[in-house]
């Protein structure tokens, strides 16, 4: 067990001394077995404190067996005292801890009856108390503090922070991502908020309970439930047979359109389980077995547009197609289609204009000047979105020139990269950069009764990303995930990732020289645009060149 999460080898007792020790980037208590249709875990070895254990042994086995949850953490909960061991939330927070790290420090004190272990640790990640994700910068740390005294002649955690410390092997094996879904205001999509639950045999009722809270801070106004609030599982847990989930909740007086909503609600959100299949939703006065359609994808034309030859062209496939009466670009760039593929904006050579084409009519007009605008993006009701880089204000313009323009406070004057609508309309990717770092921030919108963008939601924002040192381009890849040209380092070339939103990133291989990055409905679909007009789209786990002169900017829908 010593081997096992070595946090406070080099302690020397009675000394008072300060060490440093190494932490295994990948240490697991003993095996852990995984059913691969409930993401239920069915064993862990963890030892329990042994006789005449010191301080740090206590210290470490209890941090050590904090990542078996078996009988609710039991086996952790035996290195507390009796009082602590009833308070202790393990599940309040989860840090992650860096892998091949050292700690800062290490130090006790001793007294007659009583000790304080405490250390400060780098950590890559976490989770909060909703079971939200998020990753840390550089150079973020953890400081932790214990206390023990002597129950009956062994040592015993009396005062610990609750949460779990774990490796990233250990977190891998005890939790799973898994999107709670709540509507759109006008409750015709579904909008994915990803969660972290523990692989145990409750997951079901644990993301009942949790869609029951209501959505992630960052999404507060933005999307909407129709489940009452005070609304409780009756009875107090979900159960499943034969793949269908049996779900019964409190609410009385609903009407079918809203009981069919929420059974929609939670049948989309347990599916992803991949063990349910189907679902039953008991309320006092109805059962119900189908809902109404709502879907997690909005409706968007799979054809992109870019710049040729000074000239806006459609991309379909390996082909280039004219625009009918597409303006001169006179050096624009960056331009944004509309999700219904008539209506096209653009950033002017200057950056100080936004410019709106109607293929429908033909017709073209500068719809906003400023004084270096990012690109522009387009959201499903046809507001065009931009931003001064400095970042002072958001701005949405219509074509008819109607102006909506949204305080940006957490940008806190940095420099602007982009910004970037989801398909359905709730949230707002914001790409900046602050000396030698880049940041990612998703946050709600809120929106009046027209769909006009009134304000930024959220107690605060999503972080993504914050792993990466340098984000040079960014798209939305569906309803759940980023497309993004990134690297680690400062030093390295920017490549294509996959980052969920409220999850991990996966990288999608090298291209040479990307300056811009776009997908459609999902990730099959991204596209990445080179510095000399090459464009590269990611085909079965590849990329292939589609297009090998004088093409730039490419972009979907969106």
């Amino acid at each position: 067990m010593r081997r096992l999460f070595a946090v406070l080898a080099c302690i020397v007792l009675l000394a008072g001394v300060s060490a440093c020790a190494r932490i295994p980037s990948d240490s697991q208590v003993g095996t852990i077995t995984v059913d691969p249709d409930s993401g239920a875990q069915t064993r862990v070895d963890a030892e329990g404190p042994k006789p005449g254990d010191g301080p740090d042994a206590i210290v470490r086995g209890f941090i050590t067996a904090g990542a078996s949850f078996n009988n609710n953490f039991s086996v952790a909960r035996s290195f507390l005292t009796d009082s602590l061991a009833a308070e202790w939330n393990p599940t309040s927070s989860v840090k992650i801890v860096k892998r091949e790290v050292s700690l800062d420090s290490v130090t006790t004190n001793i007294a007659t009856d009583s000790q304080t272990v405490s250390f400060e640790i780098p950590v890559s990640a976490g989770l909060d108390e909703r079971g939200v994700f998020h990753e840390n910068e550089a150079d973020t740390s953890a400081t932790m503090e214990f206390h023990l005294r002597q129950v009956n002649g062994e040592w015993r955690i009396s005062e610990a922070p609750d949460g779990l410390l774990v490796s990233r092997t250990n977190f891998d094996n005890m939790f799973r991502p898994l999107p709670l879904h709540f509507y759109t205001p006008d409750f015709n999509y579904l909008v994915p908020d990803l969660r972290w639950f523990l692989r145990t045999s409750s997951t079901a009722t644990d993301m009942v309970r949790a869609t029951l809270d209501g959505p992630a801070s960052y999404l507060a106004g933005a999307v909407v439930s129709p489940i009452p609030d005070n609304t409780s599982l009756t009875p107090q847990s979900v159960t499943t047979h034969d793949g269908q989930a049996d779900v019964g909740l409190s609410a009385t007086g609903l009407d079918s359109k809203t009981r069919e909503r929420i059974f929609t609600q939670l049948e989309t959100t347990l599916l992803s389980l991949g063990s349910v299949t189907s679902l039953e939703l008991q309320t006092p006065d109805a059962s119900l077995t189908s809902g109404v359609p709502a879907s997690t994808k909005t409706t968007a034309e799979n054809i992109a547009v870019a710049i040729s030859q000074d000239s806006l062209v459609l991309l379909s496939g390996n082909e280039r197609k004219s625009i009918d009466k597409s303006p001169r670009m006179d050096g624009g760039k960056s331009p944004a289609v509309s999700t219904d593929g008539q209506s096209i904006a653009w950033l002017s050579k200057t950056n100080k204009e936004i410019n709106f084409f109607d293929r429908e009519n033909g017709s073209s007009n500068q719809i906003l000047v400023g004084r270096n605008f990012v690109g522009p993006s387009f959201d499903r009701f046809g507001w065009v979105w931009t931003v001064d880089r400095d970042g002072s204000d958001l701005l949405a313009v219509r074509s008819s020139g109607e102006l909506a323009r949204i305080k940006l406070s957490f940008v806190n004057n940095k420099d602007v990269r982009a910004v970037r609508v989801s398909p359905d309309g709730t949230r707002i990717i914001v790409l900046s950069h602050s000396k030698d770092q880049s940041r990612m921030d998703v946050v709600g919108i809120s929106r009046d009764g027209d769909n006009k963008p009134t304000k930024l939601t959220g107690d605060s924002t999503l972080k993504v990303a914050t792993g990466f040192k340098k984000i040079e381009d960014v798209s939305w890849a569906g309803s759940q995930d980023l497309a993004m040209l990134a690297a680690r380092t400062a030093e390295e070339p920017a490549q294509p990732y996959i980052q969920k939103v409220g999850g991990t990133s996966e990288a999608l291989g090298t291209v040479s020289e990307g300056v811009s990055i776009t997908s459609g409905g999902d990730t099959s679909s991204v596209r990445v645009g080179t510095r000399n007009g090459e464009l590269f789209t990611y085909t079965s786990g590849s990329w292939q060149r589609l297009l090998d002169s004088d093409i730039r900017d490419p972009a979907y829908p969106g």
